[in-house]
Protein backbone atom coordinates (compact mmCIF):
# COMPACT_ATOMS: atom_id res chain seq x y z
CA UNK A 1 0.00 0.00 0.00
CA UNK A 2 2.95 2.63 1.00
CA UNK A 3 4.43 1.52 -2.84
CA UNK A 4 1.54 3.64 -4.02
CA UNK A 5 2.57 7.02 -3.19
CA UNK A 6 5.98 6.45 -3.77
CA UNK A 7 5.38 5.19 -7.60
CA UNK A 8 3.15 8.33 -8.29
CA UNK A 9 5.72 10.55 -6.65
CA UNK A 10 8.48 8.85 -8.85
CA UNK A 11 6.08 9.25 -12.12
CA UNK A 12 5.52 13.07 -11.28
CA UNK A 13 9.21 13.90 -10.28
CA UNK A 14 9.75 11.84 -14.35
CA UNK A 15 7.00 14.26 -16.33
CA UNK A 16 8.33 17.34 -14.17
CA UNK A 17 12.22 16.41 -15.50
CA UNK A 18 10.82 16.16 -19.08
CA UNK A 19 8.51 18.69 -19.00
CA UNK A 20 11.84 21.43 -17.37
CA UNK A 21 12.88 22.03 -21.10
CA UNK A 22 9.55 22.94 -22.22
CA UNK A 23 8.34 25.34 -19.66
CA UNK A 24 12.11 27.47 -19.81
CA UNK A 25 11.61 27.38 -23.88
CA UNK A 26 7.79 28.50 -22.76
CA UNK A 27 9.16 31.24 -20.60
CA UNK A 28 11.52 32.55 -22.92
CA UNK A 29 8.78 33.03 -25.73
CA UNK A 30 6.42 34.88 -23.42
CA UNK A 31 8.55 37.31 -21.77
CA UNK A 32 7.20 41.04 -22.60
CA UNK A 33 10.29 41.83 -24.35
CA UNK A 34 10.39 39.03 -26.78
CA UNK A 35 6.53 39.31 -27.57
CA UNK A 36 7.00 42.87 -27.85
CA UNK A 37 9.80 42.42 -30.31
CA UNK A 38 8.11 39.90 -32.23
CA UNK A 39 4.61 42.57 -32.69
CA UNK A 40 7.62 45.16 -33.69
CA UNK A 41 8.74 42.91 -36.77
CA UNK A 42 5.33 42.28 -37.61
CA UNK A 43 4.23 45.83 -37.87
CA UNK A 44 7.50 46.66 -39.68
CA UNK A 45 7.21 44.29 -41.93
CA UNK A 46 3.03 44.93 -42.68
CA UNK A 47 3.63 48.84 -42.78
CA UNK A 48 6.35 48.08 -45.49
CA UNK A 49 4.52 46.17 -47.55
CA UNK A 50 1.36 47.61 -47.40
CA UNK A 51 3.82 51.63 -48.54
CA UNK A 52 5.13 48.88 -51.26
CA UNK A 53 1.58 47.75 -52.49
CA UNK A 54 0.32 51.43 -52.68
CA UNK A 55 3.39 53.08 -54.21
CA UNK A 56 3.09 50.42 -57.04
CA UNK A 57 -0.88 51.63 -57.24
CA UNK A 58 -0.33 55.32 -57.43
CA UNK A 59 2.58 54.74 -59.43
CA UNK A 60 0.29 52.49 -61.98
CA UNK A 61 -2.93 55.24 -61.66
CA UNK A 62 -0.28 57.87 -62.33
CA UNK A 63 1.07 56.28 -65.54
CA UNK A 64 -2.07 55.90 -66.62
CA UNK A 65 -3.38 59.34 -65.94
CA UNK A 66 -0.62 60.86 -67.80
CA UNK A 67 -1.12 58.38 -70.71
CA UNK A 68 -4.61 59.83 -71.43
CA UNK A 69 -3.76 63.42 -70.75
CA UNK A 70 -1.45 62.99 -73.96
CA UNK A 71 -3.97 61.18 -75.20
CA UNK A 72 -6.36 63.65 -74.43
CA UNK A 73 -4.38 66.56 -75.80
CA UNK A 74 -3.42 65.11 -78.90
CA UNK A 75 -6.96 64.34 -80.01
CA UNK A 76 -8.08 67.42 -78.33
CA UNK A 77 -10.85 65.10 -75.93
CA UNK A 78 -10.88 65.27 -72.55
CA UNK A 79 -13.19 62.72 -71.38
CA UNK A 80 -10.69 59.84 -71.42
CA UNK A 81 -8.31 61.17 -68.76
CA UNK A 82 -11.68 62.90 -67.01
CA UNK A 83 -12.43 59.02 -66.76
CA UNK A 84 -9.15 58.24 -65.26
CA UNK A 85 -9.30 60.85 -63.04
CA UNK A 86 -12.73 59.74 -61.53
CA UNK A 87 -11.75 56.35 -61.72
CA UNK A 88 -8.66 56.84 -59.22
CA UNK A 89 -7.98 60.54 -57.78
CA UNK A 90 -5.30 59.73 -55.85
CA UNK A 91 -2.58 60.64 -58.25
CA UNK A 92 -4.49 63.94 -58.82
CA UNK A 93 -4.68 64.71 -55.18
CA UNK A 94 -0.45 64.27 -54.59
CA UNK A 95 -0.19 66.46 -57.33
CA UNK A 96 -2.55 68.97 -56.13
CA UNK A 97 -1.08 69.07 -52.54
CA UNK A 98 2.72 68.82 -54.12
CA UNK A 99 1.53 72.04 -55.45
CA UNK A 100 0.30 73.61 -52.92
CA UNK A 101 3.11 73.11 -50.76
CA UNK A 102 5.99 74.43 -53.29
CA UNK A 103 3.42 77.67 -53.73
CA UNK A 104 3.32 78.02 -50.40
CA UNK A 105 6.59 77.60 -49.44
CA UNK A 106 7.36 79.64 -52.48
CA UNK A 107 5.52 82.59 -51.40
CA UNK A 108 7.21 82.27 -47.85
CA UNK A 109 10.49 82.50 -49.27
CA UNK A 110 9.51 85.44 -51.44
CA UNK A 111 7.55 87.57 -48.73
CA UNK A 112 11.22 86.97 -46.44
CA UNK A 113 13.11 88.80 -49.21
CA UNK A 114 11.32 92.23 -49.19
CA UNK A 115 11.82 92.47 -45.32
Amino acid sequence: MSEIPERIEREMFEIRNRMAPDVKDLRKHTEPQAIGKQVGDKVKTRVKTTLSNLGKSIASSAKKQFRSAQEAGRKRNPSKFTAAVKSDPRPMVILALFLAVTVMAARKISNGRHR
